[in-house]
């Protein structure tokens, strides 16, 4: 059997890959990671480093279709959005799935996700499988109609989704969606072979996990030290403004960069309302309606905090990290 460990060189991640190696010892587990070419230098190098220093196998997938993030843009036509992550499906999750489908035989997967991150993660299990949405649905109309009902505030796209799964509700429609990459050889799979996903520090924090990792002689992602609150793509399109500013403070050229992608693309980087609507110029040739460059966020951030009016809810808590943690 093998043991593989779903590594993306986050706090959570590591956290799995060296109790993984505790439990199973280095030489019966291979950390995964799922190369999106949207990272930071830094971390590629944490990926490398920390499996070097643990004596754990090193396993780099890449999609089959795309050579990264910009390629899937640039064919997409469009970035990904919060409405249309397929960033994840296409980058990670079907790479990972080719793997173990071409080269894999029984398999246990440890994934360092936490119940903590999200409404949806909050929803998930601390055991389950591999191909679990495959036979069980990962959205129905009651799913949409819960998770809007607990947000405090909707968008006007976030109402008429609610509406749209109310009213099919009551005509006793619940359309469920299933996974279905590879669906026939998934099934055929299963028949035959171990699929299950252990979560272990699925009901801790994310301080927890910080710990763990410098209890275990470890240091976490040099970026948690510069003002990151995750990691993972660099930056991630659901970045927030304190994110994104430190990536501005740090590495400029980076918003820069992605401008020039954008328009070369001829989409957004960031969603359309990521900052007020009369500091965008990005301006719709079929609609009219403006919209948010990366030019403009870069901009509205420096204004705002030369203002000093950076703080938000989910700021930085001391010395540019979230997890008490200095450079």
């Amino acid at each position: 059997m093998k043991v593989l460990v779903q590594y993306s060189g986050g706090k959570d991640s590591q956290a799995a890959l060296i109790w993984a190696a505790k439990k199973y010892g280095v030489k019966n587990i291979q950390a995964v990671f799922c190369d999106t070419v949207w990272e930071h230098d830094l971390t590629y190098k944490h990926i490398i480093d920390t499996c070097a220093d643990l004596g754990v196998e090193l396993k780099i997938l890449k999609s089959q279709k795309y050579d990264g993030m910009l390629d899937l843009a640039k064919k997409k036509k469009r970035f990904p959005s919060t409405r249309a992550r397929f960033c994840t499906e296409e980058l990670k999750t079907k790479a990972f799935i080719d793997y173990v489908l071409d080269y894999c035989k029984d398999i246990l997967g440890i994934q360092g996700i936490r119940s903590a991150e999200s409404y949806n993660r909050s929803k998930m299990q601390a055991q389950c499988t591999v191909f679990k949405y495959y036979f069980e649905p990962y959205q129905t109309n009651s799913m949409i109609v819960e998770y809007l009902e607990s947000l405090q505030k909707l968008s006007k796209v976030q109402n008429q989704k609610l509406t749209k799964a109310k009213n099919r509700l009551a005509q006793g429609k619940e359309d469920p969606k299933f996974h279905t990459y590879r669906k026939d050889e998934v099934f055929d799979f299963v028949k035959v072979y171990a699929t299950d996903i252990l979560r272990p520090h699925f009901d801790k924090s994310g301080q927890y996990v910080i710990d763990f990792i410098i209890e275990n002689g470890q240091v976490p992602n040099p970026l948690y030290y510069m003002g990151a609150k995750r990691v993972g793509c660099y930056p991630c399109f659901m970045s927030g403004h304190v994110e994104v500013f430190q990536i501005i403070k740090r590495d400029p050229h980076r918003i820069d960069e992605i401008g020039q992608y954008e328009d070369e693309i001829g989409s957004s980087f960031f969603k359309i309302d990521y900052i007020p609507k009369k500091f965008q110029t990005g301006v719709c040739k079929r609609t009219g309606k403006s919209f948010t460059k990366a030019a403009d966020v870069k901009k509205y951030l420096l204004a705002k905090n030369a203002t000093l009016n950076m703080f938000e809810p989910d700021a930085a808590i001391s010395c540019s990290s979230y997890y008490h943690l200095c450079e």
